[in-house]
């Protein structure tokens, strides 16, 4: 690994971590020997969380024309996206609708040079006209996404993703926007370029302004005055932060519990059938991704499972049915799970109605390297629906990712499974997902002194017996279990008199003979000594009633 690319990952690392200062020194050092876009990109989105804006706008800007230049249309679109953001930072927000377009146009595949003839999009006075509620109905949810989805990882694609982004900062502006006096210069189309080319030397630092346009009364606003609504940031106390987290926590378990999937499941030793509870799925459209600890839907309904243990991938099954969505999951390791998710990912599940506590949720945040939910930069929050849930979902989400906590690499102490041949997946017609390559589970560790009854539990094939006090031993209570299926396999009741007969001596045989033809099979008896002098007569249960035959 070069220098500047080590530099670059310690950056980036640092500013997951919270630590700006050192995550732009090192980004910087990198981007120094070589200008990569997504250093760039990296330290443009350091800069604003640090409050550098015009910095920001500059890195943003820098890696547009570093994205252009090379032709690499995915860097171009997270640039212009990041350039939308620095503007939104500065009020500007006619011109960060405008970037947003142009990036929702890069996801759209549309000519990079093309005319859109966006700028030219104001009235007379040059205040820009495009509207929240206009571009809200020209982005209704998009069907042929869905295809892409369905014929690709099955994961919410990054385009797909980008794409949202895009359209939240888009909404985002205009909503601020439209609350501008006429004249504002946040109404004003600033954006001469596409594809900017700025200058080698950044310009001097500014510190991040609040956009607050009613802050200025609509009676004095004006042209001449309105740039007093930018100011200074005041430095967050740590009451208000504590504040505006609960906030956000309370907002999020409100639309969490919206948005729950009722969820069931069952299992065997050696599989796992989990139903979430959707209607009307579009089978065309629905996919799946499987890993050896996580499961991820495809969009509608888009949902992860980070999974309590491991799975053969490659044997994952799902079938999309009018009420319910069926999986069927391959355990990698035979034995039963005691639950279908990771405690930790459960709080942040769609199949979760509760939702995190307060102290999950900000645990969470920092695990993902939040410590201020404005450095969540959630586009929509204060305005928009419910997008910004979908992006911080993402963030809590990719953290688990990240979290070193798993069953599998460190199990709770339960039963070592039974070995027993895996029986074929339900659902003739589910659908066998592309081939992973899989992984084998992680074993556990052997105890040093293994107890007798877990000896013979391993002769057997069969799970060992739970921990007991008891004098007699530890009782396999699975074996048990097994022993009864196997004694309901054996046979009916026939079967069981057939055998209580063979194994009686000479009297009993001749007592249940004696008993059983004189009533006609409707009594038994076992004792010579009852049956020797007895007449036995026909007495058919309640109900029914004794017919003679001729």
């Amino acid at each position: 690994m070069s220098s500047s690319t080590a530099l670059a990952a310690a950056g980036v690392k640092a500013v997951g971590a919270g630590k700006y200062a050192d995550g732009i020194e090192k980004l910087s050092k990198a981007i120094e020997e070589r200008p990569a876009p997504l250093w760039l990109l990296e330290r443009s989105k350091a800069y604003v969380r640090a409050g550098n804006i015009d910095l920001a706008l500059h890195d943003a800007e820098k890696a547009l024309s570093v994205a252009f230049e090379r032709a690499n249309r995915d860097y171009m679109v997270e640039a212009q996206i990041r350039r939308a953001v620095a503007l939104f930072r500065m009020g500007r927000y006619a011109d960060a609708d405008i970037c947003a377009f142009w990036a929702i146009r890069l996801i759209e595949k549309a000519k990079a040079t093309e005319d859109d003839g966006q700028q030219k999009k104001v009235d007379g006075n040059g205040d820009y006209i495009v509207r929240a509620d206009e571009v809200e109905d020209e982005h209704k949810p998009d069907k042929s996404m869905g295809l892409a989805t369905a014929l690709g990882s099955g994961a919410r694609s990054k385009s797909t993703s980008l794409k949202n982004q895009a359209l939240s900062w888009r909404l985002q502006a205009l909503s601020q926007l439209e609350k501008l006096p006429a004249g504002h210069p946040g109404r004003k189309v600033t954006v001469t370029e596409k594809y900017p080319k700025p200058s080698e030397l950044p310009p001097a630092s500014h510190t991040e302004t609040t956009p607050t346009p009613e802050a200025i009364p609509a009676s004095t606003a004006s042209e001449s005055d309105a740039s007093a609504d930018i100011k200074t940031t005041p430095v967050r106390d740590e009451a208000a932060s504590r504040n505006a987290l609960e906030k956000l926590w309370g907002r999020f378990r409100e639309v969490h519990a919206k948005k729950a999937i009722r969820s069931s499941f069952y299992q065997t030793d050696t599989t796992l059938t989990a139903d979430l509870f959707v209607k009307n799925t579009d089978a065309s459209r629905f996919s799946v991704t499987a890993d050896e600890q996580k499961i991820t839907t495809g969009e509608d309904p888009n949902i992860q499972l980070h999974l309590w243990g491991k799975i053969k991938p490659d044997e994952t099954k799902y079938t999309v049915k009018p009420m319910k969505i069926e999986l069927v999951l391959r355990k990698a390791t035979p034995g039963k799970w005691p639950m279908l998710q990771r405690e930790n990912a459960v709080p942040f599940s769609k199949l979760s109605a509760t939702g995190p506590t307060l102290d999950q949720f900000t645990s969470q945040l920092s695990l993902s390297g939040y410590e201020n939910p404005d450095d969540l930069q959630l586009p929509g929050y204060e305005t928009g629906p419910d997008s910004w849930y979908s992006s911080l979902l993402e963030i809590l989400q990719a953290g688990l990712d990240d979290s070193k906590v798993s069953a599998a690499k460190e199990p709770p102490k339960v039963p070592n499974p039974a070995t027993e041949t895996p029986s074929s997946a339900r659902g003739a017609n589910a659908t066998m997902q592309p081939k992973a390559d899989p992984t084998s589970a992680s074993k556990p560790a052997a105890d040093p002194t293994p107890t007798s009854a877990q000896a013979d539990s391993g002769k057997t094939g069969s799970a060992p017996a739970y921990p007991t006090s008891s004098k007699k031993g530890a009782v396999n209570w699975d074996k048990l279990e097994d022993e009864d299926d196997e004694d309901a396999k054996d046979g009916d009741v026939n079967s069981f008199f057939q055998k209580l007969y063979k194994d009686a001596d000479e009297n009993t045989k001749r007592a249940m003979m004696k008993s059983y033809i004189e009533s006609n099979g409707t009594s038994l008896s076992t004792s010579w000594d009852e049956a020797r002098e007895k007449t036995y007569k026909t007495q058919p249960p309640d109900g029914a009633e004794a017919k003679k035959w001729d």
